[in-house]
């Protein structure tokens, strides 16, 4: 079975199956990656608190995780295509911090619930993507600075929130270094008809940063079709490009507020983000 493709002509895996093949790669991996693994798995103490960010008359609630004693400056900034920061958002920041890095969760998407019942065409457009940009490069400034020796960004997206995280990395000058995307379609079939974005399939062949994708065979938002174009945009650049798939699971595995949740997938990628981050940007 492959991670990171899909056969027209084989059935999808077994959550069992998947799971077998997944710790084979990984115990196979991890004898030449010690390294990495013990940098992933060293465990911070953090401070976090709430914060507001400014960006413009829109005030953004945000949450901020910080690893007390950590050499490394990188930040991560974790975006969520609905609107709040639960306590699942705020662990993951905290996880992310226990890890080592600095982390961020902004709520952009609060910015579209006021349009939602005036223009429900809104959320789907190019302004209202630009507009949510904006409102990350805000809540970056806030905590880095926008000076040349601001700290590198990762940016870790849930859902449509990492098409802006991919956006953000393809000509954003505040220092996006890499992505990771959990549940993110590259294709969507509802468009706005007045203002309608780009699809990712038109812009990631631009992409020169590490990318780390995630996917459940089950989400309905990411069909066959897309997971294929997937596996074949990572097969082109194995180095900088990782995808994992998640055999059976819907687009909410990750987060313990979804009614998809799976733990056992959720400790995965959790691995492999750690790993990613450890590898690239420690």
């Amino acid at each position: 079975m492959c991670l990171g493709c899909l056969d027209e002509d084989e059935p999808p895996a077994t959550r069992r199956e998947f799971l077998a093949t997944a710790l084979q790669l990984t115990a196979a991996s991890a004898l030449g990656a010690t390294t990495v693994v013990e940098a992933a798995t060293q465990v911070w103490d953090i401070e976090a608190s709430g914060l507001t960010v400014e960006n413009g008359a829109t005030l953004l609630p945000a949450y901020q995780a910080i690893p007390m004693g950590a050499s490394n400056q990188t930040t991560v900034v974790i975006i969520h295509d609905r609107p709040g920061i639960p306590k699942d958002l705020q662990e993951l920041a905290r996880d992310v911090a226990r890890t080592g890095y600095v982390a961020l969760v902004i709520d952009c998407a609060q910015r579209g619930t006021a349009k939602i019942s005036t223009h429900p065409d809104a959320l789907l457009s190019e302004a209202f993507t630009l507009d949510v940009e904006g409102d990350v490069r805000a809540g970056i400034v806030t905590l880095n600075g926008s000076g040349p020796n601001a700290n590198p960004v990762v940016i870790l997206g849930f859902g449509a929130a990492g098409y802006t995280a991919l956006r953000m990395a393809l000509n954003d000058p505040l220092g996006v270094v890499g992505v990771i995307t959990l549940s993110t379609p590259i294709e969507t079939t509802e468009k706005s008809k007045t203002d309608p974005r780009p699809d990712l399939i038109t812009l990631l062949a631009r992409l020169n940063v590490p990318v780390q994708f995630h996917a459940g065979t089950a989400d309905p938002a990411i069909d066959r079709e897309q997971l294929n174009w997937l596996g074949r945009f990572v097969a082109v650049d194995p180095d900088r490009r990782e995808l994992y798939l998640y055999g059976g699971a819907g687009p909410g595995f990750y987060l313990p507020s979804s009614t998809g949740f799976d733990k056992g997938y959720q400790v995965l990628a959790r691995k492999r983000w750690q790993e990613f981050l450890a590898r690239r940007f420690s």
